[in-house]
């Protein structure tokens, strides 16, 4: 006799793999299963690589157009190898976005290349341009944590931790550092001298716009 919990995971299972040939020749490069109840927008746009996991909830937009304007944007949005996206995770991309090897995206994560603009006080919005200011470049081996969020024109090093709730906005973070806050700081940083983490307190490099 299957027990509930088995048959659940077969069914689930099932409908993955079913879900990701009947849409997998709309991207632009799959090569793991994914979830129907991940919401993917323009995947002709999107590469993800083999062995990744992306949670239910999660969005996957490329941007073409914005308001009544067609093919704006060419976006590029590629998630590598291994990598684990979380749910509830919000990942847009009208420029290009990557996610090198073994990223690890918690959960409610916010990654984009983009924002609204805001220069007409007498229209919402939301009806505004969307200004484009990537690429976002997320480096191999790096932790996102909860609710943190990566916003503009943003390169993350190797092996880096971006704490919980953390905000990195158009920065640079080198190699094997440890960020928090809104803004983020480097609050620890590895110390190849010392084979450990040293406690610093430094801001991040900005991109120049």
């Amino acid at each position: 006799m299957i027990r509930p919990h088995r048959l659940f995971d077969f069914i689930r299972n099932g409908s993955t793999k079913a879900y990701t040939m009947f849409v997998k020749r709309r991207f632009k490069r799959l090569e793991s299963n994914l979830s129907p109840f991940v919401e993917v927008k323009n995947p002709e746009y999107i590469t993800i690589k083999e062995r990744t996991t992306i949670r239910p909830y999660t969005w996957l937009y490329a941007i073409v157009n914005t308001g009544n304007k067609k093919n704006v944007f060419h976006p590029d949005l590629q998630i590598g190898k291994s990598c684990s996206i979380g749910r509830f995770c919000h990942i847009t991309c009208s420029n290009k976005v990557v996610f090198e090897d073994n990223v690890f995206l918690t959960e409610g994560v916010l990654v984009t290349d983009s924002i609204h603009g805001y220069k007409d006080i007498n229209t919402p919005i939301y009806n505004q341009p969307l200004i484009s200011l990537g690429p976002v470049i997320i480096g191999e081996g790096t932790w996102i944590g909860n609710g943190a969020r990566i916003v503009g024109r943003v390169k993350i090093g190797t092996g880096c931790i971006i704490a919980t709730n953390s905000v990195v906005s158009n920065s640079i973070v080198p190699d094997h550092c440890l960020v928090s806050g809104n803004p983020a700081r480097i609050t620890k940083i590895y110390n190849k001298n010392l084979s450990d983490w040293e406690v610093v307190d430094l801001p991040l490099e900005k991109y120049i716009k």
